[in-house]
């Protein structure tokens, strides 16, 4: 039990020291259209990625203005012109990129470049980047190709670096595409990972030796509770990433954080444990949310769905896979005398800190 007290203290330690945006992710997003033998459209690349890749800040005040960014405005196209790479049936393609501008997504500052590639011939779109992938491997290029009546969707990223446009928009393959990126969010979601092990702790607190029906009990419990977060979370998904509902991103992951603070500062108090299902319903609402704010640049309607549906699915895979690794060493670690009134009071104020440490900081 030593070990798994150990183990479980390392972890939120690793949290703590891991990135606090853990829901806004690191995303560039490629809009192209084709039409004959051109690609045409444009690039939205988040400020804070052009300024690690292209030194801007001239004075080295750490502040970066229009004039800097402008001065420096040749540098950050030379990157994305040399970082992509288009091609039409296997030709590549010649890449122009033009003056930039500032926009936002999500409440977070973007800088967008027109982007153009004349091809010689036409043909199957295939599309290969290199952006920031050798400095930050959670980075992900999300992309759109509208072409003959139809939009096709993909994602780039440092272990998938060439998108090859479909004969076809199978939904299915599109939907597919996605799943692989809604497991990857979770696992980089350190604060919903947090949040699922605070659903956890309070659910495996038993005194004394097992019971008979003590895990289906159990199971069944964190069943309602985990059901009530995942289709709070995929009601708003799937609201946000379809622009039907849209909040600017920092408040939505500073109520993320909040929602940490108090799932923890409740699992101290017991009698208040009948409010889990509640809770666990409005916290998935907001961090429904946060996971949207991975697909927002994609918001295309009804289109969407497939790839709604694929990032969905990936996102309650990993919560189950999440659940399925914690829940064996929980179940034994609940039944020890020490687990309620220390392990858990313990886990839970770190959980506390923690989430305000985020809190703070997004604020």
């Amino acid at each position: 039990m030593i070990g798994i007290r150990h183990g479980f203290a390392a972890g939120l330690l690793w949290m703590a020291a891991a990135s606090a945006r853990a829901h806004e992710g690191s995303t560039t997003y490629l809009e192209l259209a084709a039409e004959r033998s051109v690609l045409s459209g444009r690039v939205d690349v988040a400020l804070i990625d052009v300024a690690a890749s292209a030194p801007l800040d001239d004075d080295g005040d750490r502040q970066l203005t229009w004039n800097e960014v402008w001065s420096g405005r040749s540098r950050v196209a030379g990157h994305l012109g040399e970082s992509f790479a288009f091609s039409r049936a296997g030709v590549p393609c010649t890449i122009e990129i033009g003056e930039p501008w500032m926009t936002q997504r999500l409440g977070l500052p973007y800088l967008s470049f027109d982007v153009a590639a004349r091809c010689p011939t036409d043909g199957v779109v295939i599309v290969t980047s290199s952006l920031f992938f050798e400095v930050d491997d959670s980075h992900r290029v999300l992309l759109s190709l509208a072409s003959g009546g139809t939009t096709l969707y993909g994602t780039l990223s440092p272990v998938s670096r060439t998108w090859t446009a479909p004969a076809a928009n199978a939904a299915w393959r599109t939907a597919l595409s996605f799943v692989g990126q809604g497991i990857w969010h979770v696992l980089i979601g350190y604060d919903h990972l947090l949040f699922l092990l605070l659903l956890l702790l309070p659910a495996v607190a038993s005194r004394g030796v097992a019971t008979p029906g003590r895990g289906r009990a159990i199971a069944l419990d964190l069943a309602r509770v985990v059901t009530a977060f995942t289709v709070a979370h995929s009601i708003t998904l799937g609201l946000a990433a379809t622009r039907l509902v849209q909040l600017p991103q920092q408040p939505v992951e500073a109520a993320i954080a909040a929602s940490i603070v108090l799932a923890a500062l409740l699992t101290l108090v017991p009698a208040l444990a009948g409010l889990r299902l509640p809770l666990a319903f409005g916290f998935g609402l907001v961090h429904g949310f946060g996971f949207a704010n991975a697909l927002a640049g994609l918001g295309t309607g009804s289109a969407s769905w497939p790839v709604l549906a694929g990032f969905n699915l990936g996102v309650e895979l990993a919560n189950l896979a999440v659940i399925a690794v914690l829940l064996p060493l929980l179940l034994p670690a609940g039944r020890r005398r020490w687990y309620v009134p220390r392990a858990l009071p313990a886990l839970s104020l770190a959980s506390a800190v923690i989430g305000a440490g985020w809190l703070v900081d997004r604020l």
